[in-house]
C-alpha cells in the first residue's frame, strides 16, 4: 500500500510528472466530495447559491491562480518557505500551494471569507456577497502585485492573449449571428455558459503557447494523449467538444438551480484556474 501511496500519488507532486489515471479518478471523487459538503454547508447557513454568489467567488478563484504561479515562480528561484516544504525536482514545494492541497487551501480561504462577509454583512446591513467579493479582490490584487514585477515574457503573454481575445470575439459573434438560428444552440448559449466556454478557450490558448512555443508538457494524461497525436492545437478542439456538452447536460438535468449554479462554477474553476496560472507562469518565464 505504502509503494502504490508513493508511485501513483507522492511521486507526480515530488517529480512534476503530472497527473495519471489513479490520482486523477481519486481527485475527481475527492472534488466531488467536497463540492457535495460544500453544498449542505452553504444551504444549512441559509446562503442562497445564486448569480452574486457565482460573480462573489471569481476573484477567489485568481486569487488561487496568480499564488499557485507565485509557487512556481519561488520553486524556480529555490526559495524555502520553511513551512509544509518538500524537495521537488522543480525546487522547494509548499504542499499548501500546489495541488491537489492547493485546492483546498483557497477553499478554507474563501469559506472564511464567506463567515466574515455575511457576519459583518449582517451588521452594516451590506449584502454578503458585495463583502465577499471585496475580500477576494483585495486577496488577488495582493498577490498581482507580488507577481506582477517578475513578468518578462511578453511574447509568451501576448500569444495566450490575443488567441483569448480570438477566440472570445468568436464565440460572441457566434452567439449573436448563428446560434439565433437554431433553438437548442440558443438555449445553451447563455450569458453565463458563453463565459464559461470562453474561458476554457483562454486555458486551451495558454496551453498551446506553452506546447508550441515552450519546453512544457501536459500534465492531465487524457488531454496529453490526444496532444500526442494531434498537436497542442487539438486543445481547442476538445475544449469546444467537451464544455459546451458538460453545460448542455447540466443545463438539462439539474433542476436544482441552485446545485445547476455550483456545477458551474465548478466548470469555471477547472477552466480559470489552470489558465491564468499558465498564464503568469508563462509571463515570469518559469
Amino acid at each position: 500500500m505504502i509503494d502504490f501511496i508513493q508511485r501513483w500519488y507522492v511521486d507526480p507532486i515530488i517529480y512534476g510528472t503530472g497527473y495519471n489515471p489513479v490520482n486523477t479518478i481519486t481527485y475527481g471523487i475527492v472534488l466531488l466530495a467536497s463540492l457535495a459538503a460544500v453544498y449542505t454547508l452553504l444551504k444549512k447557513a441559509k446562503i442562497n447559491i445564486d448569480r452574486h454568489f457565482f460573480v462573489s467567488l471569481v476573484p477567489f478563484i485568481l486569487f488561487g491562480a496568480l499564488l499557485r504561479s507565485y509557487e512556481d515562480f519561488l520553486e524556480a528561484g529555490n526559495v524555502d518557505l520553511g513551512i509544509f516544504t518538500i524537495a521537488s525536482a522543480e525546487g522547494p514545494r509548499n504542499l499548501l500551494l500546489v495541488s491537489p492541497f492547493m485546492y483546498m487551501t483557497v477553499a478554507a480561504i474563501a469559506l472564511v471569507s464567506l463567515a466574515v462577509a455575511v457576519a459583518s454583512g449582517r451588521l452594516a446591513r451590506v449584502p454578503y456577497y458585495k463583502i465577499l467579493g471585496g475580500i477576494g479582490v483585495v486577496l488577488a490584487t495582493i498577490v498581482f502585485t507580488m507577481v506582477a514585477p517578475h513578468v518578462n515574457d511578453f511574447f509568451a503573454a501576448g500569444v495566450m492573449l490575443a488567441l483569448a481575445a480570438a477566440w472570445l470575439v468568436a464565440l460572441l459573434a457566434f452567439r449573436k449571428f448563428v446560434a439565433p438560428r437554431y433553438g437548442k444552440l440558443k438555449n445553451l448559449l447563455t450569458k453565463e455558459n458563453t463565459f464559461i466556454i470562453g474561458v476554457h478557450t483562454f486555458d486551451a490558448s495558454t496551453t498551446f503557447t506553452a506546447i508550441q512555443f515552450y519546453p512544457y508538457f501536459e500534465q492531465h494524461f487524457l488531454p496529453g494523449f490526444f496532444i500526442s497525436l494531434f498537436g497542442p492545437a487539438v486543445m481547442f478542439a476538445l475544449k469546444l467538444a467537451v464544455v459546451p456538452a458538460a453545460l448542455y447536460y447540466i443545463d438539462k438535468e439539474t433542476k436544482d438551480g441552485e446545485k445547476r449554479t455550483l456545477l458551474k462554477l465548478l466548470v469555471l474553476i477547472l477552466g480559470l484556474a489552470p489558465g491564468t496560472r499558465n498564464l503568469f507562469r508563462l509571463a515570469m518565464g518559469v
